[in-house]
C-alpha cells in the first residue's frame, strides 16, 4: 500500500467562510474569534479527558457535542468528525469498548488543529 497523507486540519473553504460571515476587513474580530476558540477547545479537551476518566458520560457525551458543532465552523472537519463519533458512544455510556480510542483521536486531531489555527492566525495579525 502506498501512504496517504491525511486530510487537512483545517478546510480552507470552511474558514474562509466564517471570515466572510465576519468580514474580511475585521481582521481583529476574526483573530478574536480565532483565539477564542482556541482557548475554550483547549480548556474542552482538558474536561473531556477528566469527565471520561471518571467514567462522567453525560459530560464526556455535552462536551464532545459542543467540540463537534464549534469544530465544524472553524472548519476542523476531522475533528468535528471524531467529536460526533465520542458524541455517540457517550451517549450509550460507552458501552462499546472504542471510547478510549475516540478520545485519543479527538486529542490528536485537536493538537493539529491548533497547530494549524496557531499558524493560520499570522495572516490576521498583518492586515
Amino acid at each position: 500500500m502506498w501512504d496517504q497523507q491525511p486530510a487537512p486540519a483545517i478546510d480552507d473553504e470552511a474558514l474562509e467562510l466564517l471570515v466572510e460571515m465576519i468580514g474580511p476587513d475585521e481582521p481583529a474580530a476574526v483573530l478574536d474569534l480565532l483565539d477564542t476558540f482556541l482557548e475554550d477547545s483547549t480548556r474542552q479537551i482538558a474536561e473531556m479527558q477528566h469527565a471520561f476518566a471518571a467514567d462522567d458520560w453525560a459530560n464526556t457525551h455535552r462536551i464532545a457535542h459542543s467540540m463537534k458543532s464549534s469544530s465544524a465552523t472553524f472548519g476542523a472537519l476531522g475533528l468535528s468528525k471524531y467529536c460526533e463519533a465520542l458524541e455517540r458512544s457517550a451517549k450509550d455510556n460507552c458501552g462499546n469498548t472504542l471510547c478510549a480510542e475516540q478520545l485519543a483521536l479527538v486529542v490528536d486531531e485537536h493538537g493539529r488543529v491548533v497547530a494549524t489555527l496557531t499558524d493560520l492566525r499570522v495572516r490576521f495579525l498583518e492586515e
